[in-house]
């Protein structure tokens, strides 16, 4: 089973993939979280091009302010990056592991792709038809402020930059993942996600509690 965690960024999916990894792990099922750099085919040539591959889309150098290339030239690498996942996750993880669990998936590429240069979700939705699609995602929405506050270390385009938006950090980061929600939220009601609310008041041990009861539930199926 692949479970996929949504949200904007600084919606805690990393928290939650470690979270519900440990708690599947401790009822006896092999849970692996299913990062990037976890992807390995054990094929040299593959793994080598899929290296080459992750240096595009997330390289380590920091981002600019503004990149010129358009927004399709990375969307059309993240298709490629998410298609790459489904061979992978039907040929090399049913040895590794019962349940992966994601902090990514493709629905937020979408959303911003369609936020940057108005591209149709269906349309995006048709780019990604032959990606990786999980059994089950769970969309964790959360205030773009409470994830601001959480932690204020966030990249050029999470803050909005390549997106248009030029007020200090906090503001823009506020306005920019505010329309990221926005559309994810509508994606969620469309695919029937279950929403986890994140508060202030929520603690990890409560969050593990609530997708703990939502994957067992999918497992149970």
């Amino acid at each position: 089973m692949i479970i996929a965690f949504e949200g904007i960024d600084g919606a805690g999916k990393s928290l939650a993939c470690r979270l519900l990894c440990e708690r599947l792990a401790a009822r006896g099922l092999r849970a692996q979280q299913l990062t990037r750099d976890s992807v390995v085919f054990g094929e040299p040539f593959t793994d080598q091009r899929l290296q080459q591959l992750r240096t595009l889309i997330w390289p380590a150098e920091p981002e600019p302010e503004h990149d010129p290339l358009d927004a399709q030239f990375y969307l059309f690498l993240l298709a490629a990056w998410f298609s790459a996942l489904r061979p992978y996750a039907a040929d090399v993880l049913p040895e590794r592991c019962d349940v992966a669990v994601m902090d990514r998936s493709y629905f937020r590429v979408m959303a911003k792709a369609h936020l940057r240069i108005g591209l149709d979700l269906p349309w995006l939705q048709s780019l990604f038809a032959d990606a990786l699609q999980p059994d089950l995602v769970i969309l964790l929405d959360i205030d773009p402020a409470l994830a601001w506050q959480r932690r204020s270390d966030f990249r050029s385009t999470e803050i909005g930059r390549w997106d248009g938006f030029a007020a200090d950090p906090a503001q823009s980061f506020c306005g920019y993942q505010g329309s990221v929600r926005s559309v994810l939220t509508t994606i969620a009601a469309q695919q029937r996600w279950p929403v986890v609310l994140q508060t202030a008041a929520l603690s990890p041990s409560q969050l593990g509690d609530a997708i703990e009861a939502l994957a067992l539930a999918a497992l149970a199926k």
